[in-house]
Formats: C-alpha cells, sequence, structure tokens
C-alpha cells in the first residue's frame, strides 16, 4: 500500500525560532541536481536476504552527487550560520553541536526539505517513492563543528530514519580531517567490532580501516543519499579548527508494507518541542494507511486468525508509540 505524504502541520511548536524575513527557496534557482555516479547495495555491505527483505529497496548509499547550484550554496551557508546561535551544544551527545527542526526554523530550509522536485529525484534514486520525513523536527538537522575538535563531529552510528541525504554546507577543500565515513558491513558486525550494546547512541572507537570508506566531496553542495538506518556511519574529527556545516534532510518511505524504522522508542527522550505530538501523528499516519490496506486485500474467505494478525499488524506503528509515550511519561 503506498500512503499519501503527511501534510506538514498547520502549527508551530511555540518554543522554535523563525524568522519570517530570510530567504525563500526556488528550485529553479537554487538546484542543480546530477545522479549519482555509484551506489552501495545492502548486499554490498553484507546484509543476508532476510535483512534485505525486510527493507523497501536494496539501495544503501550512493557516491557525492550535486544538489545545490552556486546560489543554493551561497543561500544555505548564509542560513545555517545565521541559526547557528540556536543550536544545541550537549557534551555527552553523539553529534557534540547540532541543531534539530530546522524546518521550523527557516522558511528557506522548510522549502528545501519540502521539494517535491528533491523528493521525486531520490525516489528515483531509491526505485521507490519517498516523501518528506512525517515528523517535522526530524526533517533537517544541521550539524556544525564541535569545539572540541578532539572530538568527532558525529561518533559511529546508523540512524534513527530510514532516508536522508547528508549534504556538504561549507567548503571541503578547506578541512583537515572531518571526512564523511561508511562502513562496508551491517550494523550488527559493527556494533560487535566497536564492543557496545546500543549503536544508536554513538561509538566513539574505531572500526577496520580497510573496511571504511571515505567520501569525497568534490564542493559545497554536494551530497550523498543512504538508508540511514542500515548504514554505519560517522563524521569523523577535525585536524584543525574549521567550519564544517552539514545538512541532514529525512525522508520516509511510502510503501507501507515495511516495518517502520523510524526510531520511536528514542525519540520521547531527544527533548523537541512537540516532538511526542510528532509521533503520535506519525503513528496515526502509519496506521490509516496500512487500515486502508486491510480494507482493500482482505476477502470475504478468511479466517480469524488471518483478520486478527491483518489488524495487529496495521495497528503495530500505533501500538510501538503508545508503548514509547509511556516510557517518556515516567521520564525513563
Amino acid at each position: 500500500m503506498i500512503a499519501e505524504p503527511l501534510p506538514f502541520p498547520r502549527a508551530t511548536p511555540a518554543d522554535y525560532q523563525c524568522a519570517d524575513d530570510g530567504p525563500r527557496y526556488d528550485p529553479a534557482r537554487h538546484l542543480a541536481l546530477e545522479r549519482p555516479e555509484k551506489l552501495w547495495t545492502l548486499a554490498e555491505l553484507g546484509y543476508d536476504a532476510a535483512a534485505i527483505a525486510a527493507c523497501p529497496t536494496e539501495v544503501a548509499i550512493t557516491a557525492p552527487f550535486r544538489v545545490l547550484s552556486d546560489q543554493g550554496v551561497a543561500v544555505l551557508r548564509e542560513v545555517t550560520l545565521g541559526l547557528k546561535a540556536q543550536q544545541t551544544r550537549l557534551a555527552g551527545n553523539r553529534v557534540p553541536s547540532h541543531l534539530a527542526g530546522g524546518v521550523y526554523r527557516s522558511k528557506f530550509l522548510r522549502g528545501l526539505c519540502n521539494c517535491p522536485v528533491i523528493a521525486d529525484f531520490l525516489s528515483e534514486i531509491a526505485s521507490m517513492p519517498l516523501a518528506p520525513h512525517s515528523m517535522p523536527s526530524q526533517q533537517l538537522y544541521v550539524n556544525y563543528a564541535p569545539d572540541d575538535i578532539a572530538k568527532a563531529v558525529d561518533a559511529w552510528h546508523f540512524d534513527g530514519v530510514g532516508f536522508d541525504y547528508v549534504l556538504m554546507v561549507s567548503d571541503p577543500a578547506r578541512l583537515e580531517g572531518g571526512a564523511f565515513q561508511f562502513f562496508l558491513g551491517p550494523k550488527a558486525e559493527a556494533t560487535e567490532l566497536l564492543g557496545i550494546d546500543y549503536l544508536r547512541k554513538g561509538a566513539t572507537g574505531e572500526l577496520p580501516a580497510e573496511r571504511v570508506v571515505s567520501v569525497a566531496f568534490p564542493a559545497a553542495g554536494y551530497a550523498i543519499f543512504q538508508q540511514g538506518n542500515m548504514v554505519v556511519h560517522r563524521a569523523a574529527r577535525l585536524l584543525r579548527p574549521a567550519e564544517r556545516t552539514t545538512i541532514v534532510p529525512a525522508y520516509v518511505g511510502l510503501e507501507t508494507d515495511y516495518p517502520d524504522p523510524t526510531a520511536v522508542e528514542d525519540m520521547p527522550h531527544y527533548g523537541e518541542p512537540g516532538i511526542l505530538a510528532e509521533l503520535t501523528r506519525h503513528a496515526a499516519w502509519q496506521a490509516q494507511a496500512k487500515l486502508a490496506g486491510v480494507i482493500d486485500r482482505l476477502s470475504f474467505a478468511e479466517d480469524p486468525e488471518t483478520l486478527c494478525a491483518a489488524l495487529r499488524a496495521a495497528t503495530a506503528d500505533v501500538e510501538r508509540v503508545l508503548r514509547s509515550l509511556g516510557d517518556g511519561s515516567r521520564g525513563s
């Protein structure tokens, strides 16, 4: 069943600051899309047939490709630097300096992340329909260089969303270190090699160098696209202080016959304004599409066990979020 994209909410959580006088996004001026020359599949990362069958596409990650025009890069850099004062700095966080909820804070970022031209372009790469993520606070993260360059810009992890692209805002030619890297292996193996229990929280150890790919971005405005919940990746530490800014717009698959990769168990603890309501909207949207599939597909000849299984599968996302919200309300 193909879901309709969830519309952007009519209201904005009160704690976000948004400047209405900022630049407006225009795809005719700000985009310069070029297809990637290479991509890696889940099989090439070592996933077995069962893991691949549970994913809506076999695409794992691409080589860098151009997204923005020179003008688009200039405006995006202006916007992200202007938002830097609102960044979150957390000493123990996987990403020491970052900004969530970019689409609530900037009309330009909202236009960029909700651009149908980009969504269609990425859908072609993924060979499946994609839409901007159904939780707006997760539609765009801005990652900045940490104050302490002894720390990785972003530790080894896999994402709590199904799909995203990582776009270089600053000039990569000016950087020493700070490479975007990904592991040529499945996340279970990376977890074992790094000796941790939960890789989503991030790991600062090292993976075998011969199995780590360092991405060379040709210039600002280039990005990689990935099935982020399946690819173990990081932004390595800088060797010298520098401006290193990336944006990470997130997308959701519209094919609802696959498990939802959204990390609903973690998100109540993110602390973003309105995120609990966003999770509720996300679960209701998922269930709506899956229940429509039940209505459309089931025959009158089905036995009670099949009928019950269909309803349970259609409402599983709601049950996950209900458990997650219960955890969040207890402050655990």
